[in-house]
């Protein structure tokens, strides 16, 4: 890679900063970016990371380290970074979850752990079935008759309470123990919480390994900072400080979502004041309308945030935006005045998936009907739980690619990634001769050329099932395993291609088409429907957030704070157009009437003036 002076450094083409956001890029010290909705924080980082590696303030061989909260965050900043600065950086960019980070560190200092404390190596994680076990092998038997996910977070807290060393014959001391070492023909099995405190320990415990960490990352990037948690914080702060080591946090406390999760309250002021770093705010937003970002600003004074200016892309109109609130009598007459707009936005152009139900909870509760009356229009739409995740997963995109290539092999984009994964999985170097790089070549070729001939057949699962195993024989699970560190744990690969199988199975045998399958799967021709939990870092053309009611925010009372960011994370995905429905009856319900009194500053924010188009559908006017 070309060294460039710092003063000569500049963006891509196409790409401009705003001045904040190029004095961040620039800082040779802690920054702290506090960057609002579609103010392009990934887009940052990204030209951060390019700034360092192409002016050598990240000197080879040091890495630049990224922490996500979410596994497709962490790939498309890698992504971002790659096609930035092409693949010399590949290996000294690391892109992870916390999660994810935690278990790199345990996997490879495992041995620094004294034997006592130590899991055995082939650990399975998040094993509900052995952790149960677990626990009723150390004497617990849910006296008190907890529900399955009551049960699980009690498990949860009980395990995360635990300090290290073990001590004691506390119940989670027990349960550890067990679960450590595997017991009755059960493997070894730990929660994220335990690889959390396992990571952390080695870190405590070894000045050496902090030593290596701090040598090999002159940079950490910590994003979605808002949402970090107590430990989380101490975890980072007992791999990297003190050090050289810059730290990057960005994030924003309007949309902090995540306190019910242990989010830590204040962690701004707390980074202020122990890394004294240089703060920046982003006052751009190139994501939403002017109208849109009018009603986020209006949101302010709620959410106890200065009133600062935010400033609209110039690529909208000044009055471009559309605000709704549509009011029905029942899920019925909600459902229609939802699908009629929708029909009116792919009308103007927006494709399906540049659209999204949103709900705060139980998308299955309020999309049914919404569902049935888009299907009576040829309008496909899915609740995303299943989906939103395998989709991401290594072994499921590897998969599609080879099928798309099986189909048509003038995809080069798609071609040169599965070439270059399987180069990847078979520790292939293309520097040391072509011999090794050409046979792959050729073993991928005859794959894609039997399976796109077995394709012609009948479509059936059958037939699917064996295609996946014909695949799985080609890349051999031994050298995903080796180069997937997840697919190494338990049955978690196995776990996850049955979840692809089943799913994928059902679009094969509804659309009895390969094609259209695998576009059908990956979300080309559906609306998704999700909660705002799984929203958070997506975008979309338009929004539809259902039930703007008191039962959706149940828990208002307790944390108005937290429900005041979820309602701004959903109007804030939206780019051109967002509406929001409140029912006045829902008929499954175990209280069918609502209300929307506790929650009213929503609808009072939306009928100000000049801020939403309020629709009634009812025979009755007075359900408002």
């Amino acid at each position: 890679m070309k060294n460039i002076k710092p003063e000569d450094w500049m963006p891509d083409a196409g790409i401009t900063l705003e001045e904040a956001a190029d004095q961040a890029v620039r800082s040779s010290h802690h920054v702290l970016v506090i960057a609002g909705p579609g103010a392009g924080k990934t887009e940052l980082l990204a030209q951060k990371a390019a700034y360092l590696f192409q002016t050598n303030n990240c000197k080879a061989p040091r890495k630049i380290l990224a922490i996500s909260f979410k596994k497709d965050a962490a790939e498309n900043l890698k992504e971002r970074v790659e096609k930035r600065c092409g693949t010399d950086v590949k290996d000294r960019f690391t892109s992870l979850t916390y999660d994810a980070f935690a278990k790199r560190i345990l996997d490879h200092f495992l041995y620094a752990l004294p034997e006592d404390t130590r899991p055995l190596p082939n650990y399975a994680v998040n094993d509900n079935e052995i952790v149960d076990a677990a626990f009723v092998k150390a004497g617990y038997n849910n006296p008190y008759t907890l529900s399955s996910s009551k049960l699980k977070a009690f498990y949860d807290a009980t395990l995360g309470g635990v300090s290290l060393p073990l001590y004691g014959d506390s119940l989670g001391v027990k349960a550890w123990r067990y679960l450590l070492k595997g017991f009755d023909g059960r493997p070894a099995a730990l929660t994220f919480k335990m690889i959390g405190l396992l990571a952390d320990y080695i870190v405590l415990t070894n000045p050496k390994i902090v030593k290596a960490l701090q040598l090999t990352y002159s940079d950490v990037f910590l994003d979605e900072f808002q949402d970090t948690t107590a430990f989380q914080y101490a975890f980072v702060k007992h791999c990297f400080m003190p050090s050289s080591t810059r730290i990057i946090a960005v994030g924003d406390n309007k949309q902090r979502i995540m306190l019910w999760a242990g989010a830590l309250r204040g962690i701004f002021r707390i980074f202020d004041y122990e890394f004294m770093p240089d703060r920046q705010r982003l006052v751009r937003n190139y994501r939403s309308a002017p109208k849109l970002v009018l009603l986020q600003k209006e949101m302010y004074n709620t959410l106890k945030e200065k009133k600062t200016e935010v400033i609209p892309s110039e690529k909208w109109a000044s009055d471009a935006g559309e605000i709704t609130l549509f009011i029905a009598e029942d899920e019925k007459l909600e459902a229609l005045a939802v699908v009629e707009d929708i029909k009116k936005q792919l009308a103007e152009g927006i494709e399906p998936k540049d659209m999204c139900i949103l709900c705060k909870q139980k998308p299955q509760d309020y999309s049914l009907s919404i569902i049935a009356e888009l299907e009576k229009h040829g309008i496909h739409a899915r609740i995303e739980t299943e989906y939103q995740d395998l989709l991401k997963e290594p072994i499921v995109e590897l998969i599609l690619n080879i099928l798309s290539c099986a189909i048509n092999r003038k995809q080069p984009q798609k071609w040169e990634q599965v070439v270059t994964t399987v180069m990847d999985l078979w520790n292939v170097d293309t520097t040391q001769g072509n011999t090794s790089y050409e046979q792959v070549q050729d073993r991928l070729y005859q794959l894609t050329e039997q399976v796109g001939a077995d394709m012609k057949s009948e479509v059936s699962a059958e037939l699917f099932q064996k295609l996946i195993q014909r695949i799985r024989e080609l890349l051999d699970d031994a050298h995903l395993k080796a180069y997937f560190p997840e697919y190494q744990q338990g049955n978690y690969l196995e776990e996850q291609l049955d979840k692809f199988i089943k799913l994928f199975s059902c679009e094969l045998i509804k659309t009895g088409e390969w094609t259209l399958a695998i576009e059908s799967f990956s979300g080309l021709h559906s609306i998704p429907i999700m909660t705002i939990h799984k929203s958070k870092g997506l975008e979309f053309s338009a929004v539809y957030f259902l039930g703007l009611e008191d039962s959706a925010f149940w828990s208002f009372a307790t944390q108005p704070e937290e429900d005041r960011c979820a309602f701004f994370v959903a109007l804030s995905r939206a780019k051109k157009a967002v509406a929001f429905t409140f029912c006045n009856q829902r008929t499954n319900f175990k209280y069918p009437q609502q209300s929307h009194k506790a929650i009213n500053e929503f609808f009072e924010l939306l009928q100000k003036p000049g801020i939403a188009e309020v629709k009634v559908f009812s025979l009755n006017p007075n359900i408002a």
